[in-house]
């Protein structure tokens, strides 16, 4: 879809705050729903958290060597879905300086927030948001209130800025 009279390309999707191993911290970020799928293949064990990919081994988990004790029996799993959904990374895109972003309410009725992405950058591990390490604030927002956006994943139109 495109941004109503700028010709540019206007995605759809959720707000999150993106954060990984070597990340030292996270980012804030935009989650395309083109690229949010229906989890109905990636399950664990309630009782051992053993990890089954269904769409991998259609027949059943791998099995574990009888001795390693943490493990159920094949036939004594609890298996249910990790998460309603898969987000794919091709989906993911961090926010940068420029980009035009419009947050919705949760129930996607009405704006709470629109305008252009203008971060202050910090070095890593001095800043922090209800716990999590960031590397940036958005300026003007209460860092309060922009992470609640975030970590509740709010509905959003985003238009790159490149």
């Amino acid at each position: 879809m495109t941004a109503p009279g700028t010709g540019k390309i206007r995605l759809r999707g959720v707000l999150t705050f993106h954060s990984e191993t070597g990340t030292e911290g996270g980012f804030w970020a935009f989650q395309d729903e083109r690229f949010i799928t229906k989890n109905t293949t990636h399950f664990a064990c309630t009782k051992c958290h053993h990890y089954w990919d269904k769409e991998k081994d259609p027949e059943g988990p791998p099995a574990f060597d009888d001795s390693d004790s943490r493990y159920c029996a094949p036939l004594e799993h609890t298996f249910e879905l990790i998460s309603d959904e898969n987000w794919s990374y091709d989906g993911l895109h961090i926010l940068h300086n420029g980009d035009e972003l419009t947050i919705f309410s949760k129930d996607d009725s009405s704006v709470v927030w629109s305008g252009t992405i203008e971060l202050t950058t910090f070095t890593s591990f001095t800043e922090h948001a209800d716990g999590w390490w960031i590397h940036s604030d958005q300026n003007g927002v209460p860092r309060h209130i922009w992470a609640t956006w975030f970590f509740q994943e709010y509905p959003a139109f985003l238009t790159p800025a490149k």
